[in-house]
């Protein structure tokens, strides 16, 4: 029997996200649930402008920028290519990239976290490894990267985010940036030896499209949203998009709640975006994200219809591939950012693209589910097991918000409540 909703359950579902908004606990925010066949559920409470009831309701239609979330795109993308023979996971990714050439790992920093010293890598970064972050490109690798932004705080995001790319900057200013001063690109460790959140995703994204001859833009809109029948994501806002756009809240360190003032963020204006960022540039709403979400159980179970990915392939997005050190990092990772997750202890891991759960978390979700999130408080999972997929969402910044985090705890015990 199919993963379902009770009315019981849906009434819960419903208090816990009016409450979250009314109490102006949080912003604006959706959730949604889907089984193989379908949405389950979906819900939205909240108006566009956290101190404005004239600003309009959030729908089912409402934009987020996705942050993060567009990572796991990147990764299918990617894994498309890999089946069609056209890179293998093993291949070095100097000999599409060559800006990757000759990385340097960085051995010292100072007390501000600028580095100091570096030696060459031993080994090479491999595609496999910007799939599951083992390559050592890391966004704390350089904290002198990372600049203070706007009137109401740290926005945490890295130079090569928040450049203003112009016409005919393209992948090579990105990874000038990158490099900085040093001879090669810093990364925080060997390739392989351990889990860093960071740049690889983008990196995949320059892959597919020297590969593929197209704009990541274009890639995605012809081998996964059409397919799909995906229409509100892309990486530059249309008139159609911008006015559904749902605007970021800053939450002040007394838990206040007021629009976000600081300017830099990822390019907006679409009339300027040159570079497509595969590891935080996508727009979309998250009623679309549940649909790909639900391509996957539909993959995992044998029932989708024109899979956009072969089962083999899904099942390597869901099996652990880090090494111990790796398992360790990402399990730090998660305390610090998500501790409501709730992972058994020594349960974390990461295949291609997802955070993976190796036990069962009680309450919750299954042994053997994916997740991840965006920078501006939105997260996801997909469980096989259960044969269900969710997506949380509001638009909130700093990162790893711990209202947000105990939002989601509730919502999805509710979820699970009766299984």
């Amino acid at each position: 029997m199919s993963f379902q909703v009770s009315s019981t359950q849906k009434q819960t579902l419903d208090r816990i996200l009016s409450e979250s908004v009314s109490s102006k606990s949080t912003p604006a925010v959706f959730f949604g649930a889907t089984n193989v066949e379908g949405p389950i559920y979906m819900h939205t409470e909240g108006t566009k402008l956290v101190d404005d009831l004239s600003s309009g309701a959030i729908d089912e239609d409402t934009v987020f920028w996705f942050c993060s979330q567009t990572k796991l795109i990147t990764t299918i993308a990617a894994l498309q290519l890999v089946e069609q023979g056209k890179i293998a996971l093993d291949t070095p990714v100097e000999t599409i990239l060559p800006e990757l050439a000759n990385p340097v790992v960085v051995t010292e920093k100072d007390e501000a976290g600028r580095i100091k010293t570096t030696t060459p890598a031993k080994e090479k970064i491999t595609f496999g490894q910007l799939l599951d972050h083992t390559s050592g490109l890391d966004y704390q690798v350089d904290a002198a990267s990372r600049k203070r932004t706007g009137s109401v705080g740290a926005a945490g995001l890295g130079v090569v985010y928040i450049h203003h790319y112009k016409e005919g900057e393209g992948a090579s200013k990105f990874f000038e940036l990158l490099k900085g001063p040093h001879s090669g690109i810093p990364l925080g460790f060997e390739p392989g030896t351990n889990f860093a959140y960071g740049f690889s995703s983008d990196c995949a994204g320059f892959i597919v499209e020297r590969i593929s001859g197209k704009s990541l833009e274009q890639y995605f809109q012809e081998n996964i949203f059409a397919p799909l029948g995906i229409k509100s994501m892309s990486f530059s806002l249309r008139p159609e998009l911008e006015k559904r756009l749902l605007p970021l809240t800053f939450r002040h360190e007394d838990g206040s709640l007021e629009r976000w003032k600081g300017p830099d963020v990822v390019e907006q204006d679409r009339t300027n975006v040159t570079v497509n960022l595969g590891g935080a540039g996508l727009y979309g709403s998250q009623k679309d994200y549940l649909t790909i979400l639900r391509h996957l159980l539909q993959i995992k179970a044998g029932t989708a219809t024109n899979p956009i990915l072969s089962r083999t392939t899904v099942d390597s997005m869901f099996t652990p591939s880090l090494p111990p050190t790796g398992a360790n990092t990402i399990s730090a990772m998660i305390n610090m950012f998500q501790p409501s997750l709730g992972f058994p202890k020594g349960s974390a891991q990461f295949g291609y693209g997802l955070c993976l759960n190796t036990a069962d978390i009680p309450g919750k979700r299954r042994k053997g589910s994916g997740y991840w999130g965006g920078w501006a408080n939105t997260t996801y999972f997909v469980d096989p097991a259960a044969g269900v997929a969710a997506v949380f969402g509001t638009q909130l910044v700093p990162t790893g918000d711990r209202i947000f985090d105990a939002k989601m705890d509730e919502l999805e015990r509710a979820l699970y409540v009766e299984l």
